[in-house]
Protein backbone atom coordinates (compact mmCIF):
# COMPACT_ATOMS: atom_id res chain seq x y z
CA UNK A 1 0.00 0.00 0.00
CA UNK A 2 1.57 3.29 -1.11
CA UNK A 3 1.60 6.35 1.14
CA UNK A 4 -0.62 9.24 0.16
CA UNK A 5 0.63 12.68 -0.84
CA UNK A 6 0.81 13.90 2.77
CA UNK A 7 2.97 11.00 3.90
CA UNK A 8 0.42 9.11 5.92
CA UNK A 9 -0.39 5.55 5.10
CA UNK A 10 -3.98 4.39 5.00
CA UNK A 11 -3.28 2.07 7.92
CA UNK A 12 -2.13 4.76 10.32
CA UNK A 13 -3.93 7.83 9.03
CA UNK A 14 -3.16 11.48 9.19
CA UNK A 15 -3.25 11.75 12.97
CA UNK A 16 -0.07 9.66 13.28
CA UNK A 17 1.80 12.14 11.07
CA UNK A 18 0.59 15.05 13.17
CA UNK A 19 1.48 13.29 16.43
CA UNK A 20 4.93 12.40 15.08
CA UNK A 21 5.59 16.00 14.09
CA UNK A 22 4.41 17.40 17.42
CA UNK A 23 6.47 14.84 19.36
CA UNK A 24 9.56 15.87 17.37
CA UNK A 25 8.92 19.53 18.13
CA UNK A 26 8.32 18.76 21.83
CA UNK A 27 11.67 16.93 21.96
CA UNK A 28 13.38 19.88 20.28
CA UNK A 29 11.73 22.30 22.71
CA UNK A 30 12.92 20.17 25.64
CA UNK A 31 16.49 20.60 24.38
CA UNK A 32 16.12 24.37 24.10
CA UNK A 33 14.60 24.73 27.56
CA UNK A 34 17.31 22.48 29.03
CA UNK A 35 19.96 24.67 27.39
CA UNK A 36 18.30 27.73 28.94
CA UNK A 37 18.47 26.16 32.40
CA UNK A 38 22.06 25.01 31.87
CA UNK A 39 23.10 28.55 30.92
CA UNK A 40 21.15 30.23 33.70
CA UNK A 41 24.26 31.84 35.20
CA UNK A 42 26.04 32.55 31.92
CA UNK A 43 26.52 36.33 31.60
CA UNK A 44 24.43 37.94 28.83
CA UNK A 45 22.84 34.61 27.86
CA UNK A 46 19.41 35.01 26.27
CA UNK A 47 16.94 32.13 26.35
CA UNK A 48 15.42 30.50 23.29
CA UNK A 49 12.14 28.73 22.60
CA UNK A 50 10.19 27.44 19.61
CA UNK A 51 7.52 29.38 17.76
CA UNK A 52 5.62 26.14 17.07
CA UNK A 53 2.61 26.79 19.31
CA UNK A 54 2.06 30.20 17.71
CA UNK A 55 2.32 28.68 14.24
CA UNK A 56 -0.06 25.81 15.04
CA UNK A 57 -2.56 28.21 16.62
CA UNK A 58 -2.50 30.35 13.46
CA UNK A 59 -3.13 27.29 11.26
CA UNK A 60 -6.06 26.16 13.38
CA UNK A 61 -7.60 29.62 13.71
CA UNK A 62 -7.49 30.16 9.96
CA UNK A 63 -8.82 26.66 9.25
CA UNK A 64 -5.78 26.09 7.04
CA UNK A 65 -4.22 22.79 6.17
CA UNK A 66 -0.46 22.36 6.57
CA UNK A 67 1.61 23.28 3.53
CA UNK A 68 2.45 20.31 1.35
CA UNK A 69 5.41 19.79 -0.91
CA UNK A 70 5.15 18.22 -4.33
CA UNK A 71 6.86 14.87 -4.88
CA UNK A 72 8.84 15.15 -8.09
CA UNK A 73 9.71 11.47 -8.30
CA UNK A 74 7.76 8.42 -7.12
CA UNK A 75 10.89 7.17 -5.30
CA UNK A 76 10.92 10.21 -2.98
CA UNK A 77 9.53 9.56 0.46
CA UNK A 78 6.93 11.99 1.78
CA UNK A 79 7.40 12.97 5.40
CA UNK A 80 5.27 14.46 8.11
CA UNK A 81 7.83 17.23 8.51
CA UNK A 82 7.42 18.12 4.84
CA UNK A 83 3.67 18.40 5.38
CA UNK A 84 4.16 20.98 8.14
CA UNK A 85 6.88 22.95 6.38
CA UNK A 86 10.34 23.77 7.72
CA UNK A 87 11.14 23.30 11.41
CA UNK A 88 9.83 25.96 13.74
CA UNK A 89 12.11 28.90 14.16
CA UNK A 90 13.54 29.72 17.55
CA UNK A 91 12.58 32.84 19.44
CA UNK A 92 14.73 34.98 21.69
CA UNK A 93 12.90 34.86 25.02
CA UNK A 94 15.20 37.30 26.80
CA UNK A 95 16.87 36.74 30.16
CA UNK A 96 16.42 33.28 31.66
CA UNK A 97 14.41 32.85 34.86
CA UNK A 98 14.61 29.43 36.50
CA UNK A 99 10.99 29.30 37.68
CA UNK A 100 9.64 30.17 34.22
CA UNK A 101 11.90 27.66 32.48
CA UNK A 102 10.96 24.90 34.91
CA UNK A 103 7.27 25.63 34.34
CA UNK A 104 7.83 25.45 30.56
CA UNK A 105 9.72 22.18 31.01
CA UNK A 106 6.93 20.67 33.13
CA UNK A 107 4.26 21.75 30.62
CA UNK A 108 6.27 20.42 27.69
CA UNK A 109 6.85 17.11 29.49
CA UNK A 110 3.13 16.70 30.26
CA UNK A 111 2.15 17.41 26.65
CA UNK A 112 4.81 15.04 25.32
CA UNK A 113 3.67 12.25 27.64
CA UNK A 114 0.01 12.83 26.72
CA UNK A 115 0.85 12.47 23.04
CA UNK A 116 2.81 9.29 23.72
CA UNK A 117 -0.26 7.88 25.50
CA UNK A 118 -2.48 8.80 22.55
CA UNK A 119 -0.09 7.07 20.16
CA UNK A 120 0.12 4.01 22.43
CA UNK A 121 -3.68 3.73 22.45
CA UNK A 122 -3.78 3.98 18.66
CA UNK A 123 -1.20 1.19 18.35
CA UNK A 124 -3.15 -0.91 20.86
CA UNK A 125 -6.31 -0.49 18.79
CA UNK A 126 -4.46 -1.56 15.65
CA UNK A 127 -2.95 -4.54 17.49
CA UNK A 128 -6.38 -5.57 18.77
CA UNK A 129 -7.84 -5.32 15.27
CA UNK A 130 -5.06 -7.54 13.93
CA UNK A 131 -5.27 -10.14 16.68
CA UNK A 132 -9.08 -10.24 16.67
CA UNK A 133 -9.00 -10.73 12.92
CA UNK A 134 -6.85 -13.86 13.27
CA UNK A 135 -9.46 -15.76 15.30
Amino acid sequence: MAPTSLGQSRLFGRSFDLIETVLDRRARRHGLISANVANLETPNYRGTDLAFEERLRNYLAAGMEPVTMARTHPGHFPTAAAAWGPPSRTLDTGPVHLDIEMAKLAENNLLYNALVQVMTKKFSAIKMAITEGSK
